[in-house]
C-alpha cells in the first residue's frame, strides 16, 4: 500500500474514533447522562473533525 494512503487511513480512523466515539461519550457523561447531550457530542466531534482535517490533515497528505 502507498505511504500516503497509509496516512490517509490513519486519519480517517482516528476522525472517526474522535467524531463517533469520544466526543458523544465525554458530551453523555458530562452533559448529563442523557441521547441528546450525546447527540450533541456527535455534532461538536464532526465540526471538530472538520476543522481537523481543513487546518492538519490534508496537510499532512497533500502531494507536491
Amino acid at each position: 500500500m502507498d505511504k500516503k494512503f497509509q496516512t490517509f487511513i490513519g486519519i480517517m480512523v482516528f476522525y472517526i474514533v474522535l467524531s463517533y466515539i469520544i466526543f458523544p461519550l465525554a458530551f453523555y457523561y458530562l452533559a448529563g447522562k442523557t441521547l441528546e447531550s450525546a447527540g450533541n457530542g456527535f455534532i461538536v466531534g464532526s465540526i471538530v473533525s472538520v476543522l481537523l482535517w481543513y487546518n492538519f490533515g490534508k496537510k499532512m497528505i497533500e502531494t507536491k
